[in-house]
Order: C-alpha cells, then structure tokens, then sequence
C-alpha cells in the first residue's frame, strides 16, 4: 500500500485561481448569478484592480460548486448556501481524521483497499475501507498475535 509520509500539502490551495470564465465552466453557474450571489454576500472574488477580470480562490469554486449542487437537489439559494457553509465547517475535521488515520491505498481494476489503521490502542484488529466499482463498505481484519 502506498502512503505519503510528508504533512506539507501537495498543493497550497491558496495559489489556486481561478477567472470567472473558468469558474463557469467547472460549476455551470451563469456569471449573472455569480455576480448576484456577490451582492447577497454568499460569495466573495478575490480583490483585483479596477478594470480587471473577476477572480476567485478555490475555497471559493469549492463553496460556489457546492451551492450549486445543493441548488440541483431542489434546495432555495439561501438553504444551498446555509447547507454548503456547514459542509464547509465539517472538511477539516475529515481532512484531520483522514490524515491522522490513513496508512495507505491500494488500488487495482476489480476492487481498492484504503487501510485505515488499527481500530483502537489494542492494536489487534486493522480497519479496511473496500471499494468495488460504486459499492462501499468497511472490513474489520482480525490480527494474529506473535509469539
């Protein structure tokens, strides 16, 4: 199994932005409704000079995306960014459980294995998460002690 030992992000997200052509084509949502969002204060670009192009951090796509997901799913715009702000509040807490629990993946054509590590300070069984095309599910493994 692979696993990444550094704790320095691959990327630092803050460099990432992105034009609000950009930003259309990856969310599907019209500048017009940007820019409305902007003045309801739901969104906010980054500061840019007069005159040029708007423009805004990934934070932002990943709030904007997630609004418009919720807005699919039958959501009024203020429920939309009410529920996206709250999954907003919940991505570092998965980030810190993923990164202190995560051992490594083990990837392949018919089924992928995430090692979770061990379930508790016993350390005498190892938590498994199974991929197997869209179908999900957790595997409690029994380790055999030494002698």
């Amino acid at each position: 199994m692979t696993k990444e030992n550094s704790n320095e992000p691959l990327i630092d997200s803050n460099k990432l932005i992105f034009g609000i052509g950009q930003v259309q084509q990856i969310t599907g949502v019209s500048g017009r409704q940007l820019r409305y969002w902007e003045e309801q204060h739901y969104i906010a670009p980054i500061e840019q000079q007069k005159g040029t192009q708007r423009q805004y951090s990934f934070h932002t796509l990943f709030l904007i995306f997630h609004i418009q997901r919720y807005l699919t799913q039958g959501f009024t715009l203020q429920a939309a960014v009410e529920k996206a702000k709250e999954f907003e509040k919940q991505m570092p807490v998965l980030r810190t459980f993923i990164k202190a629990q995560l051992q490594g993946v083990d990837v392949s054509n018919e089924r992928s294995v995430i090692d979770f590590g061990f379930k508790n300070d016993e350390r005498k069984q190892r938590v498994y998460g199974i991929v197997e095309g869209d179908k999900t599910y957790f595997k409690v493994e029994d380790l055999k002690e030494s002698k």
